[in-house]
């Protein structure tokens, strides 16, 4: 103990006292890396993985997503692209976009049932995208944020289609066919194209 409080030896006490304040001081600085590096080691694992995506059901503190429906008069509807010419009972591709014109982010129904592709000629209702739709496609809600626009492609199988599902209706003949695309209270687009 004697040696402890007071260092023995030929040097000064202030010698010895300096060496055991820098022993100590390496101590502490292996204890704390040694700490660091374990916790690195074994902590690794929940580091690594990565952090889900957070979303608004996840936390209290996240901005509530949208939910107010768009107003009809801030939508408009577009065909990106449509065949000029058909071949008779092949596909046929056509692009539709909803735009939001509004200012404010908005809910909008682009299932089958709502944003409906009808095709006619003169009086005679060749297909419609809302006869029988897979369960699916009846409903799609979506976001639209102001001034973003959806587009989706809509196929068409070059058949006749009705309410009533059936599969042995007669296909559609060579001529000039009109397709319409509509949504409840929104300007419909139309589109011209011959099938050869």
């Amino acid at each position: 103990m004697k040696g402890l409080l007071r260092p023995v030896g030929s040097e000064p006490a202030r010698v010895y006292w300096v060496r055991r304040l820098v022993v100590l001081a390496v101590a502490v600085i292996v204890l704390v890396a040694a700490g660091f590096f374990i916790s690195r080691v074994f902590g690794s694992s929940d580091e690594s993985d990565p952090k889900p995506a957070v979303t608004p059901t996840d936390t209290e503190d996240a901005a509530p997503a949208p939910d107010e429906p768009c107003q009809p008069e801030d939508i408009s509807l577009a065909l990106n692209t449509a065949p000029e010419k058909i071949d008779a009972g092949k596909d046929a591709a056509f692009d539709v976009a909803v735009t939001n014109n509004g200012k404010n982010a908005c809910t909008i129904d682009l299932g089958d049932k709502s944003r409906v592709l009808t095709i006619t000629s003169g009086n005679d209702g060749i297909w419609s995208s809302a006869d029988c739709p897979a369960k699916d496609d009846e409903s799609r809600l979506v976001l639209l944020r102001p001034g973003s626009a959806n587009v989706n492609t809509v196929i068409w199988d070059g058949a006749r289609s009705n309410a009533e599902c059936a599969t042995d209706l007669p296909k559609p003949r060579p001529g000039t066919y009109k397709l319409k695309v509509e949504m409840k209270d929104v300007d419909p687009v139309e589109h011209r194209f011959d099938i050869s």
